[in-house]
């Protein structure tokens, strides 16, 4: 009987220990007057206008970044805490075994390390300010709603901030892509901290990190004003949504524009003196290295030239969900060689070196463009060199425009096929330096009079004779060849248009057309010459025929067409997924299964839908009127639902004095994730539309429109 009762407390004890161990953590006391106290310390006034967009006006550019802070936490709560979370690689503790792979990378790009260490000596006081002032407002907005707010997310830090910022750098430049080539399909881990984004699970389309900018200057105007027009190509939601704002301090910090969930400022933006759109390039940013370690398992050891070198080694913690309060601690090896942190995959060791790895620079850059007020200070924010890349097209009220190839760009030896997998035995190909921002492709107010970037060559960027010429650059600059079909037509318009008019931009920049030259018309002449038995695929393929390259919403011929193309060769037509026959097939049942015929309208098939609002949209893959619908669920949803592309654009113009007006658009309204709000679509029917709404710049052209008017803190 004695053995029994120490045999149950043995098991009670063992219970109770294993309760204790997976027994997630809370987060660190909050105070909640403490948080009241300094974000009373804050002067600032947000103004919502008719659309229910914030103006936050402040003593200060921090009192800004408060103000936008609390206001994006109203809008996107839910979308800001995921961002917190990811940024302190915790994202498996609150959502599962899933997105585990994701924190341990967290902890293999040693981001709290980084940021810990360069943020107090790399990024300047006001910058810091900057940052702690947004968290100050996610604080206070989630201590006023706590009922939204996750246990043990509070306090909400600067570094939280800055360490989102560093984090999310290798992903909005693919990494995750890059580490998906080192696996097989059926075991590629899901490395994304945004898995509904990720290559990985196909889930969104690839193709979303597009977008288009134009800039026009007198010149090239029938009016003599300056326009710039800043198209970014995004998800519709997500931690990759814009969220649209205006920030005004008596600094002169004046720009309305747009920001992801966890940025203190705002990264594209008008501001009276200037403009710019930024769109994703291309460039070799990353290195893999192929290395010879000591052992297959749990390697000690590296070989560099000749040598054998130790690992440095650490360890990555992290919590998994498993139910209710309980979480598995998980302990992984972490190893850096000389080259950057090490992955096992199962063909061996791998070494990354990215430009962008702990970067913490590019806050404090995006913050000083939207300060700089000449040319002169816009070329010496870019010279700051701490974007990790993206085009960069510019204009100001001075008549200036340019596009700038912009690449954190390694400083590497020619010779080796930098594109391909490095030995990693070899210390000369272990680059340390960056090259000077000089170096880069880039042209500033061009004889032509207009620019443009469309996620194409840099080098068919205006008229033909004033491009900048690629043997120019060097080889390991790994710059991208490609020529979108927005490219294509965006050349085909503007080239031969020698006086623009602002109608003409306008209806340039929302082109909805496929050139001749693309994938696209390719296969269309494939299938136009091939020979089917079928009956339905027969009348498909005269349907395909007689297609002209539209995506207008009455056309009956595009449906079959774009269905086709996203079912063989995916959203941007490039892969292959599947033979033209088959695709074809899956296209037809699609079509008739949803719409009991081949040929709906083209608005019947591609739609805007955002609550109760269900809109017919013009425009498609890969066109300047960038739509990507959704087509994996074609049949349940009966249609493509939009998901991404044209989202948050704007539209600059100065005129012959210099004076500012500026359109806008958001693709559903500033409510994020309010179903409630008047302003969770009132933007659809606009979008829709094509149209456009007018952003006040002065808080004399914002009160008139004022519908909510308040002092957070205060």
């Amino acid at each position: 009987m004695k053995f029994l009762k120490f045999l149950l407390a043995l098991f009670i004890l063992a219970v109770a220990a294993t309760v204790i161990w997976l027994w997630t953590p809370g987060g660190a006391k909050v105070d909640e007057a403490a948080i009241r106290q300094t974000a009373a310390e804050y002067n600032t006034r947000i103004i919502r206008d008719n659309w229910g967009v914030a103006h936050i006006f402040g003593k200060t550019d921090p009192d800004t970044s408060f103000g936008l802070g609390y206001s994006h936490g109203e809008d996107d709560w839910a979308t800001i805490q995921e961002v917190v979370l990811a940024a302190r690689g915790m994202s498996a503790q609150y959502k599962g075994k899933d997105v585990a792979p994701a924190d341990y990378l967290y902890d293999l790009f040693k981001v709290e390390e980084a940021v810990i260490e360069k943020a107090p000596t790399h990024l300047r006081a006001d910058t810091r300010a900057m940052a702690k002032a947004y968290a100050d407002g996610l604080n206070l907005y989630a201590i006023e709603n706590p009922g939204n707010t996750l246990p043990g997310l509070l306090p909400v830090t600067e570094k939280d901030v800055l360490a989102g910022f560093t984090w999310a750098t290798p992903f909005f430049f693919r990494m995750d892509e890059t580490i998906a080539e080192l696996f097989a399909a059926e075991d590629r881990p899901s490395v994304s901290p945004w898995q509904q984004e990720s290559r990985l699970d196909r889930s969104m389309p690839e193709a979303v990190r597009g977008s288009n900018a134009f800039a026009v200057a007198p010149s090239r105007s029938e009016d003599g004003h300056t326009r710039l027009v800043v198209n970014s190509h995004q998800p519709f939601v997500g931690p990759y949504a814009w969220f649209e704002a205006h920030v005004v301090s008596e600094s002169g910090y004046n720009v309305a524009g747009a920001g992801f969930p966890g940025t203190p400022v705002l990264t594209q933006g008008v501001t009276p003196h200037h403009g710019w759109a930024q769109t994703v390039n291309r460039p070799d940013l990353i290195d893999i290295y192929a290395l010879e370690v000591d052992k297959d398992k749990k390697p000690t050891q590296y070989k560099l030239d000749g040598e054998w070198v130790d690992f440095e080694r650490s360890k990555s913690k992290f919590r998994v969900k498993l139910f209710g309060p309980f979480s598995l601690p998980v302990t992984r090896d972490v190893l850096w060689s000389k080259h950057g942190p090490v992955l096992e995959a199962p063909t061996g060791f791998y070494a990354l070196r990215f430009a962008g790895l702990q970067a913490v620079g590019n806050v404090e850059q995006w913050y000083d463009m939207g300060k700089a007020t000449s040319l002169s200070e816009w070329q010496a924010t870019l010279a700051e060199n701490e974007i990790l890349s993206f085009n960069m097209v510019y204009a100001d009220k001075n008549g200036n425009i340019g596009e700038v190839y912009n690449a954190k760009m390694p400083d590497r030896i020619e010779g080796p096929n930098w594109l391909e997998i490095l030995p990693g035995d070899d210390s000369r190909l272990i680059w340390t330096g960056y090259r000077d921002h000089s170096d880069l492709p880039q042209i500033y107010n061009p004889p032509s009079g207009w620019l443009f970037s469309a996620n194409s060559t840099p080098f068919r960027i205006t008229d033909p004779e004033f491009d900048n010429k690629r043997e120019n650059y060097s080889e390991t600059f790994g710059i991208e060849t490609r020529m979108t079909n927005r490219a294509r037509q965006s050349l085909a318009q503007f080239v031969q248009d020698k006086a623009i008019s602002a109608e003409e931009l306008l209806r340039y920049r929302a082109n909805g057309h496929y050139n001749p030259d693309t994938h696209i018309r390719q296969m269309q002449a494939e299938i136009a010459a091939m020979e089917f038995d079928d009956e339905t695929l027969q009348k498909a393929q005269r349907l395909i025929k007689n297609w002209n390259g539209s995506t207008e919403i009455a056309d009956r011929r595009t449906a079959i067409v774009v269905l086709t193309g996203m079912h063989a060769k995916g959203y941007e037509f490039i892969e292959d997924k599947m033979p033209l026959e088959d695709a074809l097939q899956e296209a037809s049942d699609d079509l008739i299964t949803v719409f009991g015929r081949l040929d709906p309208p083209w608005g019947e098939v591609n739609r805007l839908r955002r609550g109760d609002v269900d809109l017919p949209l013009r425009g498609g893959p890969d066109t300047l009127r960038a739509i990507y619908g959704h087509y994996e669920n074609f049949v349940e949803n009966k249609g493509l639902t939009a998901v991404a592309g044209d989202t948050h654009i704007m539209v600059a113009d100065w005129d012959e004095n210099g004076d500012l007006s500026l359109q806008t658009i958001h693709q559903f309204g500033a409510a994020t994730l309010d179903k409630a709000s008047p302003h969770y679509a009132d933007q659809a029917p606009l979008f829709a539309r094509g149209e456009y709404k007018n952003m006040p710049m002065t808080l004399e052209e914002v009160l008139p429109l004022a519908t909510r008017d308040y002092r957070p803190g205060q």
